[in-house]
């Protein structure tokens, strides 16, 4: 008996870490680093959505697929810095 309710919260515990690390990957940052859809380039470097220059955010695309089907980049705003300079 001793031996399965040593399993038993074992393997409680394990489930309980790896849901715990999946949640905090699902939630966004409190620091502001939650990912959008940024531009690479000036111009048309979006598909249907003309406008500003590279590390801008592309309000409209709220979604990872739309966004690099659109041309665009799922980063963090402190990733798309990287864009400003290349425009």
């Amino acid at each position: 008996m001793k031996r399965s309710m040593l399993g038993v919260l074992a393997a409680g515990a394990v489930a309980g870490l790896l849901g715990g690390a999946a949640y905090a990957e699902d939630k966004p940052a409190a620091s502001g680093d939650a990912k959008a859809c940024y531009r690479t380039a000036c111009g048309k470097s979006v598909k249907g959505h003309e406008g500003k220059c590279g590390g801008t955010k592309v309000d409209a695309i709220s979604e990872e697929k739309a966004c690099t089907d659109a041309g665009g980049a799922w980063t963090t705003a402190t990733d798309a810095e990287k864009y400003k300079d290349m425009n």
